[in-house]
């Protein structure tokens, strides 16, 4: 199981949230492999990605929506990993074709929609080595915050994107002290594996301000709608 796994939304929404994490392994090839995993970090940036981190522990330097890449990669050692997300299939696309052909022996985790992720990986020559799939959310789902905002949330995947802070940068919105684009970045500084995506949380951000709602809007998850 992998903590981007369990991002709630519709179809629609998450067609624009791909995650990649990518990792060695201990005893097998960490050794010397932060000099591939610092190339990574720069066909992250190539390639478009939205946010991305990589080092850990006391060399962690932050998201690209609170650092510079220069920064990250400097401070990237063996044994750290490269993340990143993109918000479209085209980049992501574009990315694995690039990464298919440098074949840099690293273990890659690519989470999104399942049929859109398939279908890129048989169109460039891809086996995928294991599929999970989330299971939903059980237990007493009435503690949980309204679809839009769940959806924010759960793009942190150790929830480090507090429900709360979601409300008080909806309120600056509505209030015209704060813009959606410097809101959707605040909300993913919190998320220390780098794999929040602000543009869409932008999206969401626009479903939570609108004040003059005509129609109610599915937010994909059980027993919402706004």
């Amino acid at each position: 199981m992998t903590h981007s796994l369990h991002r709630a939304g519709t179809i629609e929404d998450l067609g624009c949230d791909y995650v990649i994490i990518i990792r060695a392994e201990k005893g097998y090839n960490q050794e010397g492999s932060a000099g591939k995993c610092k190339e990574l970090l720069r066909l992250f940036q190539k390639h478009g990605a939205v946010n991305i981190t990589g080092a850990r522990g006391t060399n962690y330097k932050g998201n690209v929506l609170e650092t510079s890449l220069d920064s990250i990669v400097e401070a990237f050692k063996d044994g750290n990993s490269p993340y990143c997300v993109f918000d479209t299939k085209e980049k992501l696309e574009s990315f694995l074709v690039e990464l298919k052909e440098k074949d840099f022996g690293l273990s890659v985790v690519v989470s999104g929609i399942y049929d859109t992720v398939k279908s890129i990986c048989d169109k460039i020559g891809i086996e995928p080595h294991t599929t999970n799939h989330s299971l939903g959310i059980w237990g007493n789902t009435s503690l949980l915050p309204d679809g839009p905002v769940l959806e924010i949330a759960t793009m942190c995947g150790h929830g480090m994107v507090s429900r709360y802070l979601v409300d008080d940068l909806v309120e600056k919105i509505r209030a015209g002290s704060l813009s959606i684009e410097k809101a959707g970045m605040e909300l993913g500084k919190p998320c220390l594996c780098g794999l929040f995506n602000p543009k869409r949380a932008e999206m969401l951000l626009r479903k939570l301000t609108v004040h003059d709602k005509k129609e109610r809007v599915n937010t994909g998850v059980k027993g919402w709608a706004l």
